[in-house]
């Protein structure tokens, strides 16, 4: 049965410290997932092997953090060291607590009680993975997208065997509301969610998995793809997706009947900064997020 109103995230970049600065604040049971693959094309130099791509784990526990700590502005300052270059002190205190305590996910927790938050941030793997885009005929995948010559761009996790933690599995298993956050759709979302132990987690838990979606269309990783797309392109790598939270004044506008035709709940708020458009304003989406995570009856989603 899922924990009480236990809440977890998945996702990187802005999008996720968006998300986990609303949520900071609530009084939610909170586990967070990032991603620690690096591009397949990413030849990965010396110093890149001994920081380890765990850029998303130290922001994720700097978002979580009282903004006050010291350790906190300590974490963040870059240093140089000889032969591995200049790096925030947090990538290189999370290298040097993996190989002491075995195990990237270990020094996330291990950091994050010297940080003082509340919940948990865990790596999708257990060991830095690797991750390939690649162009494949959507008659190979079974694919319904509207891109160009009928080609999809498909993320696979490269090296050996994938695992995650157990733990980042449980949570997931256990959560009752699973959040994919905004942001880059392959090095972010996909990289995280597509991961295979948590992709079937996600197939077969009781949690509602809720997207809550980029405002823009993503120019670099997902050209030429509508809003449906997206969402077709994430159950084409084994993500669920129940509900997709939306801006409806977003330049990447969702149809509520089209949703309702592959299975998919609406839920259309108001996200967008007056500021800036192009990101989630962040008392807006604490506002929804805040009302949608509240407990509600069985069956309900806060509304369409």
């Amino acid at each position: 049965m899922p924990s009480n109103n236990a809440v977890v995230a998945l996702g990187g970049g802005r999008g996720l410290a968006s998300v986990l600065r609303a949520l900071r604040s609530a009084d939610i049971p909170l586990t967070v997932i990032v991603s620690i693959a690096a591009a397949g094309d990413d030849g990965g130099d010396g110093r890149q092997r001994f920081t380890g791509p765990v850029g998303d784990l130290r922001r994720s526990l700097e978002a979580l953090s009282d903004e006050e700590g010291a350790l906190l502005h300590a974490i963040q300052r870059p240093v140089t060291v000889d032969g591995v270059g200049r790096h925030p002190l947090g990538d290189l205190t999370l290298a040097a607590a993996a190989d002491a305590l075995g195990g990237y996910w270990r020094a996330s927790m291990w950091l994050g009680e010297q940080l003082g938050i509340d919940g948990a941030v865990l790596p999708a793997t257990v060991d830095p993975a690797r991750r390939h885009i690649e162009e494949v005929e959507q008659a190979q995948t079974g694919a319904v997208l509207d891109g160009p010559a009928h080609r999809v761009r498909r993320l696979r996790f490269v090296g050996d065997p994938i695992r995650s933690p157990e733990a980042a599995i449980a949570a997931i298993r256990h959560a009752q509301w699973v959040l994919l956050t905004p942001g880059a759709l392959y090095q972010s979302v996909l990289s995280t969610c597509a991961v295979p132990d948590l992709a079937a987690a996600l197939s077969s838990t009781s949690a509602r998995v809720v997207w809550i979606a980029n405002l823009e269309p993503d120019p670099c990783e997902a050209p030429n793809m509508t809003a449906i797309d997206h969402v077709h392109l994430l159950r084409l790598h084994g993500v669920r997706v129940d509900v997709v939270l939306h801006d409806p004044s977003a330049t990447l506008t969702f149809d509520p009947e089209e949703l309702a035709t592959i299975g998919v709940d609406s839920m259309a708020r108001p996200l967008r900064s007056p500021i800036d458009p192009g990101t989630h304003d962040p008392e807006r989406l604490r506002s929804v997020l805040t009302a949608l995570l509240a407990p509600h009856p069985a069956g309900t989603v806060g509304g369409g």
